[in-house]
């Protein structure tokens, strides 16, 4: 039986890793499975699956005639956030700068949670070395202004990057006239029921204790404060049963629009091997990995730097999520997916 099988999978995995939540739909075959290592519904830090809400929050702006894919994030923004973001070789390039731009991580802005800096400086070494530090949003924008250069102009190269997305939150708050986390619970979490879902140190019933162990290196930082340094790039509370609403109602079009999906899905630039990016969603090409996995679905959704994934097979409609927790188990976390993929696949 497949559920057994996966069981059998899933406990043997879960004595390595620090924690291990999986959950999966599978409407033709009729079965819906969740399985955790901690508690049951065991909240987690989202990562950048947070990344799909605001690009929905985005397109959903988009549709209300709000903002259009071209508009200039110049027109929006304050100068202050764009200051020495988009300087390359001598020239400021911030009026080229598009919504699509950001949402296709090819706007030429550096990335503060991973980029290069001019003076060493290596940001996850600030979360670990000062734990007890709020990071503002425009604390996040401030670093890359201070510590890093463009690295090329709009359109020519692409660099996934957590300050661009940063921006595009404090765009949404600015064309809503409303707090993120108050937008996100207007547009997506109240629609989808997703009541064990928010924003870190924003929303209501934001309690860290509670979400499962998260590591970074060999530390802990579930409780650090310093956790504040995701925001609109990815810095949710959730569980695998909110994120499986989540992408139902995404992929069934009660969010947004087909066309805003069709949109999201051209999968144009190459996040890594075997990871194709568009406008603000990641599609898996597992032949890429190895080709024997050639038979596998091309599955859409998004990754999450601690081993997070939210998956949607557009053919089948079969949903994947999982968390692992931790930036050093994230091939572990492929490894799972592709052992469960393929045994859905034999049924």
């Amino acid at each position: 039986m497949l559920t057994g099988k996966i069981d059998t999978l899933l406990n043997k995995h879960a004595k390595k890793l620090k924690t291990l939540q999986f959950s999966m739909n599978l409407p033709k075959l009729n079965l819906s499975y969740e399985f955790s290592s901690t508690i049951a519904h065991q909240k987690f830090h989202s990562a950048s699956v947070g990344k799909l809400m605001t690009t929905v929050l985005i397109f959903k702006a988009i549709e209300d005639r709000k903002l259009s894919l071209e508009s200039k994030v110049d027109d929006y923004l304050e100068p202050s956030a764009l200051n020495h973001l988009y300087d390359y070789q001598g020239v400021d390039y911030r009026d080229l700068v598009t919504i699509r731009h950001l949402l296709s991580h090819t706007s030429g802005v550096n990335d503060y949670f991973e980029g290069k800096t001019i003076d060493g400086t290596v940001f996850i070494d600030e979360i670990i070395g000062q734990p007890d530090k709020f990071w503002r949003p425009m604390d996040l924008i401030r670093f890359t202004q201070e510590k890093q250069k463009c690295i090329s102009k709009p359109g020519e190269k692409f660099l996934y990057s957590d300050t661009g997305f940063v921006l595009l939150g404090l765009m949404i708050e600015k064309i809503y006239d409303q707090a993120f986390h108050r937008v996100l619970d207007d547009h997506i979490l109240i629609p989808c029921e997703m009541e064990n879902t928010g924003l870190c140190f924003y929303s209501d019933g934001f309690d860290p204790t509670e979400i499962a162990p998260l590591f970074v290196g060999k530390t802990d930082v579930h409780t650090f404060k310093s956790l504040s340094c995701d925001f609109s790039g990815g810095g949710l509370w959730t569980t695998t049963e909110d994120l499986q609403k989540f992408l139902r109602q995404l992929h069934s079009f009660q969010l947004i629009s087909e066309n805003s999906i069709e949109d999201m899905a051209t999968f144009n630039q190459k996040f890594r091997q075997g990871i194709m990016y568009g406008l603000g969603m990641m599609q898996l090409r597992f032949e890429q990995f190895f080709f024997l996995l050639k038979s596998l679905p091309r599955l859409q959704g998004h990754l999450g730097v601690t081993g997070v994934h939210a998956w949607f097979d557009p053919i089948t409609h079969a949903t994947y999520v999982m968390n692992v927790g931790s930036m050093q188990d994230m091939a572990n976390s492929f490894q799972i997916l592709i052992q469960i993929v393929r045994m859905v696949e034999k049924e």
